[in-house]
This record gives structure tokens, C-alpha cells and sequence, in this order.
């Protein structure tokens, strides 16, 4: 597909919006099955007290965990290529700007993360700066890029290190000892978020919450993933492919197939064969190679499925309802994250440890719901969703305009 230019190409592409809409949707029912816990949990059977919970939590890890984040991270790309066009036809400075946008994300995202273990705001932020030097690559080398990060490639050469390899005893006891200085953290941080104030939750989250992160992104993968998902988006906003044309349609629907045997296929293995965070055998390392094609290709499938079915009624359904979140979706991702803290945190509900996973979800969708209707009736006066607002007025040091009636800033 060859890059596109449009004179309607600074109108709001609203299939975006859906598709954001819709990733938020998995992102709050990842959540929710975890208890917005975020981290690692108490016992195996942590919110595990039926057997609908067990359906619930394994439906979730096929379906949902890790698919919803996929989506999420490539419209930030997506989103960084439509910023950077906009401002290539104004003629405006562009490096600068997003640097400090990326700034007032980050501080958005430590008052966030004190709150909120799992936040991705702050690693949006940090590989968000390399988006602008590699800008300047070509859409092959960005595509070529993209796809050794996001399979994980350099995550399958270091398992294959790592099995290959066993540590020497001195480095298997150095392991276990940082294991269980972990795991005494790790449930340290559950008793705060069980029954803790709020100084001490946003303490073990800005300490032990930070590192045990960047751990997970790094042990997984996530962090070069979620960069390559950046790639990919970028690309996609070079090619302009969520504009409803025929040839995009055709692309959609040449994607669709392919993309949902793997799916079927990897599904299939990780039911078989599931995964844990263990690397013992090039078995288990397959197998986690697998499932990362697994979210990849499944992420896929929802795109464009999604993308195509909108793209036929554009104007009715369920999906063009999803617009207005999906244009107030930081207003709408951290309102999630107050939901779980406020169901299942001791500083509102408690309910950590006390509801299973299948309620959870139940109370994840309501709110979804809820949060649906809430941003249909504020984008009908306003805008910008609150805290796009701010997010925007910090970036322009200027109050933006931000009621339906108010004359647009340049």
C-alpha cells in the first residue's frame, strides 16, 4: 500500500475512536480479573471460588489478556502519525511540542501510578521520545523493525540463552534469594492495598510497584513489544489504512482470514500447553513464543473485524456509540483505575481477596457500560474529555477551548 494524502486528512478519523472505545473495553476486564491488583498474587487460587471463576479467568487469558493492550499501544503510534502530519501541513515545530506533551503524560502518569500499579501511561511517556528520531526511517525499515519487536525475537534469542545455559549454583541461590525478597514485597504490597492508607499504597506503588514493573516489561517482553506496537501504529498512520476507501477495505479484508486461523491455531496450543513465567525447556519456551503470536495475531483479528464491521454502518449499531469514549480515552482509561481502587482497595470497598473473578468482570462491564453513557452525554457539550483538556492546555501553557460553542485554538 502506498502512503496517501488527503485534504480531509486533519478530520477526525472516527473508527479510531471506536477502536480505542473497544480496547478499553478488554483493558478494564484484563483489570478486573486481577482485582486491579496488578502485581503478583497472593496464592494460585487468588478471586478462584467457583468454578465460574475459573471458566471466567482462563476465557479472560485467551481472550483478553494481552490482546486489549496490543490495540491500545498501536493507536498511541497511530496517534503520534496523525499529530505529526497535522503539523507537517501547518507548518508548526513538532519535535518540541511532543517532547513536552510526552512530559505532562509522565506526570499524569506517576499521579496515576501512585494509585494504580498496572499504569502504562509512564512507559507510554518514556518510549514515546523514540518516536521521533525514528520518524525519519522509511516504512519498510519501520515495518521490518516493528515485526522482530513485536513477535519478540529478542525475547526468543534470550530464552534460548537461558535454557540453553543453566545458571551455576552460586547464581541459582543469588535467584532464589531475590525471589523471595520479591515475593515478601510482592505480599507486603497486596496487605497495603487490602488495608492500607493511602500514603503507603502510593509509596509501595512509586517504589517496589515501579521496579516490579519494569522487571515484568523486561521478562516478557512488553517493553520492546509496546514499542514495536508504536512502530506498527505510526506505519499505519503513514499509510492512512483506517480511511474508508475500497483499497483499505480490500487490505482489511486480506488481513482478516489469515490473522484469525493463527489465532484459532496458537489458541489451540495455548490451551494445550499453557504458559507460565518459568523458562525450564525449549518446550517452554515455544510455547511462550507461541502465545505472543497468539496475542498478536487474535489483537489482529479484533482490528479488523471491528474496523470492517464499522465501515458498514457507520451511522447505527453498537460500535459508532463507542465514539465519544474512544475520543475521551485517558479521561476514560483512568477512570477505570479509581473503579477498581474504589471496588477493590481498602481505601473504598475491600473487596480484594473477598469477590471472585467472575463477579468482578460482571462489575467491570456495568461500569463499562456506565462510562459509555457518561461520554456520550459529555462529548454532546464538550470537546475534549476533563482531562484531555488539561493534558492539552498544559501542553499549549493556554486554556483550551473546551465547550461545543467555544471558537477552536490554533
Amino acid at each position: 500500500m502506498q502512503t496517501t494524502s488527503s485534504s480531509t486528512s486533519n478530520e477526525r478519523i472516527a473508527v479510531v475512536d471506536v477502536l480505542r472505545a473497544y480496547s478499553l473495553f478488554g483493558i478494564i476486564v484484563t483489570h478486573s480479573v486481577q482485582g486491579f491488583l496488578a502485581g503478583q498474587p497472593p496464592s494460585p487460587d487468588f478471586m478462584l471460588f467457583t468454578p465460574a471463576d475459573r471458566l471466567v479467568t482462563n476465557l479472560e487469558n485467551l481472550l483478553t489478556f494481552g490482546k486489549f493492550f496490543t490495540i491500545f499501544s498501536f493507536l498511541f503510534g497511530l496517534s503520534f502519525a496523525i499529530q505529526l502530519r497535522n503539523a507537517t501541513q501547518k507548518g508548526v515545530g513538532f519535535s518540541g511540542r511532543f517532547t513536552w506533551r510526552l512530559a505532562v503524560l509522565a506526570l499524569i502518569a506517576l499521579v496515576h501510578g501512585a494509585l494504580f500499579t498496572g499504569d502504562i501511561l509512564i512507559v507510554y511517556a518514556i518510549l514515546g521520545l523514540l518516536l521521533i528520531p525514528f520518524r525519519k526511517l522509511k516504512t519498510r525499515t519501520l515495518v521490518i523493525t516493528a515485526l522482530i519487536l513485536v513477535f519478540n525475537i529478542p525475547g526468543l534469542l534470550l530464552g534460548f540463552l537461558m535454557v540453553s545455559g543453566p545458571p551455576s549454583p552460586e547464581q541459582a541461590a543469588r535467584g532464589a534469594d531475590i525471589g523471595n525478597q520479591f515475593a515478601q514485597l510482592a505480599m507486603r504490597a497486596y496487605e497495603i492495598k487490602q488495608s492500607g492508607t493511602f500514603a503507603e499504597l502510593a509509596h509501595i506503588n512509586l517504589t517496589f510497584g515501579l521496579v516490579s514493573k519494569v522487571a515484568f516489561m523486561i521478562f516478557t517482553g512488553r517493553l520492546w513489544i509496546t514499542f514495536g506496537l508504536f512502530l506498527l501504529g505510526m506505519c499505519a498512520g503513514r499509510l492512512e489504512i483506517f480511511r474508508d476507501t475500497e483499497a483499505n477495505r480490500q487490505f482489511f479484508r486480506r488481513l482478516l482470514w489469515p490473522s484469525g486461523i493463527v489465532a484459532l491455531l496458537t489458541t489451540i496450543v495455548a490451551i494445550v500447553y499453557p504458559v507460565g513465567f518459568q523458562l525450564k525447556s525449549v518446550a517452554d519456551l515455544l510455547a511462550s513464543f507461541s502465545f505472543t503470536v497468539q496475542q498478536i495475531s487474535l489483537s489482529t483479528f479484533y482490528l479488523a473485524v471491528v474496523t470492517l464491521l464499522y465501515w458498514r454502518k457507520p451511522d447505527r449499531g453498537l460500535l459508532p456509540s463507542l465514539a465519544p469514549m474512544g475520543r475521551m480515552g485517558l479521561t476514560t482509561y483512568l477512570g477505570q483505575s479509581v473503579f477498581g481502587v474504589v471496588l477493590f482497595y481498602g481505601l473504598g470497598f475491600g473487596m480484594l481477596g473477598k469477590m471472585g473473578a467472575a463477579a468482578a468482570v460482571g462489575s467491570a462491564i456495568a461500569f463499562y457500560i456506565v462510562q459509555v453513557l457518561l461520554a456520550q452525554a459529555w462529548m454532546k457539550h464538550f470537546k475534549l474529555g476533563p482531562v484531555e483538556w488539561l493534558w492539552r492546555s498544559l501542553t499549549y501553557f493556554k486554556l483550551q477551548p473546551l465547550s461545543r460553542g467555544a471558537p477552536q485554538s490554533a
